[in-house]
């Protein structure tokens, strides 16, 4: 079976499991492990901030940059599609409280939404903004920087903050040819994940100003997240860190490959986009297509009419085309 689910399905690599194995450890709740603590600082200076904090998940780093930057009552301003609307249970309005206003299409708002939502700023029947959401990549599109720098730049004329889910920060620095930081410029808070594109087993991190991140550090341990000997966990992620970005431009060559094979299939679209392939299916029939691609030897997500597969470390140029040549048999029976 070759499994293209996610990014986060990839298993540690030998030198992870020693790196975790003989990874120097201390209290992390009185800030006494060394590995947690190198971790948290090669993160910030990657994402040029000043601090940065670990946290078990990228759901709880989100969390986080919400929890230090709205106060209960206050909007935040994200795409209907975003991971913090869709995939975190609700979380905002339970956690901190917080009131989603949604917009539609692209992965950031025009500059005619921005001007006609601020302009009922200080009305007393409304809430008030807080905190605009953006995500780099979305489903695996990169934000242009641009876009990024006019929707922060914005936010911080008007008084709000914001935040943005890096959870595959890392493949839009490589797409881009630019730093990390130059992805998380202008932003208060940048989460990024440690599993999905680098392969470590565990891990988020939350960066932003010295502040921000102690608020955020009192904030996981409200949560009940205070980590002891954690920098088991962190050595995986610092090894992932320190040694699985530069091949990141591997998956996306091979969802590039896998696209291309792919791009004939009858009835089907079919676009690579960073290490995604997305295929855009008949009318509802995605569940259809996913269990014949698994009957072939594949396994995707998807749903409605879109099937997303997903390049990461353990998969070979030889598993693409195995892959291709599986669901080209599957969509030939449908």
């Amino acid at each position: 079976m070759i499994d293209l689910r996610s990014d986060t399905l990839t298993r540690p690599t030998p030198d992870m499991r020693r790196a975790m194995a003989e990874a120097e450890v201390g209290d992390d709740v009185f800030g006494e492990d060394p590995t947690v603590r190198a971790l948290e600082e090669e993160t910030a200076a990657l994402l040029g901030r000043e601090a940065a904090l670990y946290v078990p998940s990228g759901h709880m780093a989100n969390q986080l940059g919400l929890y230090v930057s709205t106060r209960s009552g206050e909007e935040v301003w994200a795409h209907e599609n975003h991971h913090l609307i869709g995939d975190e249970q609700g979380a905002a309005v339970v956690l901190s409280r917080v009131l989603p206003r949604l917009y539609p299409g692209d992965p950031f708002p025009s500059q005619e939404l921005l001007d006609t939502w601020i302009s009922g700023l200080g009305d007393v029947h409304r809430a008030d903004p807080a905190l605009l959401w953006l995500e780099n990549t979305f489903s695996g599109r990169v934000v242009p920087l641009t876009e990024q720098r006019r929707v922060t730049d914005f936010a911080h004329s008007h008084g709000l903050k914001a935040h943005l889910d890096g959870a595959r920060l890392w493949n839009a620095a490589a797409h881009l040819e630019v730093s990390p930081a130059a992805v998380a410029a202008g932003f208060d808070t940048v989460s990024v994940c440690f599993s999905k594109g680098l392969g470590a087993p565990v891990g988020s991190a939350l960066a932003g100003d010295t502040d921000t991140i102690r608020r955020a550090r009192r904030g996981r341990k409200l949560l009940g997240a205070g980590m002891r000997q954690a920098g088991i966990i962190a050595a995986g992620a610092l090894h992932a860190l320190r040694h699985h970005r530069e091949r990141i431009v591997e998956d996306h060559e091979r969802a590039a490959r896998l696209a291309g094979l792919l791009a004939d299939l009858p009835g089907l679209s079919v676009r690579a986009r960073t290490n995604m392939v997305l295929i855009r299916t008949p009318e509802g029939r995605a569940a259809e297509y996913l269990e014949a691609f698994a009957a072939q030897g594949v396994r995707a997500l998807g749903g409605g009419s879109r099937v997303r597969l997903v390049l990461r470390l353990e998969i070979t140029d030889s598993d693409v085309e195995d892959a291709a040549k599986a669901i080209t048999r599957a969509a030939a029976e449908l």
